[in-house]
């Protein structure tokens, strides 16, 4: 045992090495988005929320901009935000925080769009 642990040893590290450069870490969690307020996309996703928000509750909240946002990448063209909202209630400036998931993967269809929370911080 003693002359094969240091083979197994080199064996075992070279194996380590060539799974790091065979899948390159990708980092975890959500990232925020830089420049927030000039992302049309996320500013987009921000408007869309309110809106459905409104069609389906009967609610008049004016869209103003996206303040914060963050996505997390969950593979190949699926896509999680979670943003922060700021809206007009006809009252007060309000701020709300919501969740959406975007899946791409229908190539020559608009993206699916799902609204998982929406609600005021």
């Amino acid at each position: 045992m003693g002359r094969f642990f240091p083979f197994l040893a080199i064996t075992m590290m070279a194996a380590m090495a060539l799974a790091a450069t065979a899948y390159p870490y990708k980092p975890s969690g959500f990232v925020p988005v830089s420049h927030v307020e000039k992302d049309g996309h996320v500013q987009y996703l921000g408007e869309f929320t309110v809106k459905r928000y409104n069609e389906q509750n009967h609610a008049y909240l004016k869209f103003i901009q996206v303040t914060e946002a963050q996505v997390l990448d969950r593979g190949t063209e699926h896509y999680t935000y979670k943003l922060v909202i700021k809206v007009h209630n006809g009252y007060a400036i309000k701020f709300y925080r919501s969740e959406i998931l975007q899946d791409l993967s229908a190539p020559g269809h608009p993206p699916v769009l799902n609204i998982a929370y929406f609600m005021p911080l």
